[in-house]
């Protein structure tokens, strides 16, 4: 296992030498790398991720992996030798992409690589909150000084898996789907939810006028106005890209225009919802669940990091995982050979597939 210890190269990069920094091993071992014609060294640390750590780390890289490590101008220093930059994950929103178009430094991130597993994650949190599954286990570990919990002393607790305005859950079928994101994720998730006899609406980009006109490779899959998804959803996943205009995509407006049966499952980022307006809602009972695996801050662990994660929330409908939808064997392999490919593409000068 790599350890965080400051490693020194036994030779600086050169245009016959690459020097290739994985900054984080506990995400994803890289072996195996191929820069022939050129020979390498592969340094790599267990978990880096503080400015400073990074910075040091990487002023003899020539390329760096980095899965959620923040790649800024503070965290790259001088880095004379750094040409490429390859995160494992589809989003570059840990790395300041002017800067490194300022400094001439090649991103690529790996697009599609986690899509399969995060989506089965997506609907994991759905059916968890949905049927509130964590309320539930900590109702039967709750019990009194008789060792009596809530199940043995009502008979049954059926009735506390009511929604928001005192329904029954819905099943499956009787679910409509919103699906805010449609890139590999999205798509994904729109071929298990109908799969499972669900109706699903791809929503359009929020804030856009009109609907576009589905393409040839998504022509059975039309856009459907942003408002009317929020209105008319029962589910809503969240899986877009985190930019300036996905922010808060889903604020005190949206959530005022739901459905109070809706659960909200987001597996994006976490400043894709206005957290403290997502919270207010749970609390005055007006959605019925919320699902994440993102967080604004992580990784996470006090209200300082997310407002999900103050103690009074503990009898909230929320399920919490901490961002791990990504995690499965395909996901791994896949991550591995497209790392693997970005690096010999950046050898070879083919940047057909870095970000422009």
């Amino acid at each position: 296992m790599a350890s965080n210890t400051l490693k020194t190269p036994q030779q600086l990069p050169s245009s016959t030498h690459e020097v290739i920094v994985v900054l984080e091993e506990t995400h994803l071992v890289v072996d195996d790398v191929d820069t022939a014609p050129r020979s390498h060294q592969l340094v790599s640390y267990f978990n880096v991720s503080q400015a400073d750590e990074v910075r040091e780390r990487i002023q003899c890289a020539s390329v760096v992996i980095a899965t959620q490590a923040l790649i800024t101008a503070e965290s790259l220093g001088e880095a004379p030798y750094l040409k490429c930059i390859i995160t494992p994950t589809a989003g570059t929103n840990h790395i300041d992409l002017d800067e490194c178009r300022r400094r001439g430094i090649r991103v690529a991130r790996c697009v599609g690589s986690t899509s399969p597993a995060v989506a089965e994650h997506a609907l994991s949190l759905y059916f968890a909150a949905r049927r509130k599954t964590v309320l539930f286990q900590n109702e039967l570990r709750t019990v009194d000084k008789d060792g009596k919990n809530s199940w043995k002393l009502q008979g049954s607790i059926a009735f506390k898996m009511q929604t928001a305005n005192g329904h029954a859950p819905y099943s499956v079928e009787q679910e409509v789907v919103g699906i805010i994101g449609f890139g590999n994720i999205g798509k994904r998730l729109e071929v298990l939810c109908k799969g499972l006899g669900m109706e699903v609406l791809v929503a359009e980009r929020k804030g856009r006028s009109q609907v576009r006109e589905p393409s040839d490779k998504d022509s059975s899959h039309p856009r459907v106005p942003f408002d009317q998804v929020i209105r008319s959803a029962t589910v809503i996943f969240i899986c877009c890209l985190l930019n300036e205009e996905t922010r808060n995509t889903i604020d005190a407006r949206e959530l005022d225009a739901m459905q109070p049966e809706v659960v909200i499952v987001n597996v994006s980022r976490g400043p894709v919802m206005n957290t403290a307006a997502v919270l207010e809602a749970l609390r005055e009972k007006s959605i019925s669940g919320v699902a994440v695996d993102v967080y604004d801050r992580e990784p996470a662990s006090t209200e300082d990091d997310s407002a999900f994660l103050f103690p009074d929330t503990k009898d909230l409908n929320l399920t919490l995982s901490p961002h791990v939808g990504y995690f499965s064997t395909k996901t791994v392999l896949t991550m591995k050979a497209m790392v693997k490919d970005h690096i010999k593409n950046y050898v070879s000068g083919d940047f057909a597939n870095f970000e422009p």
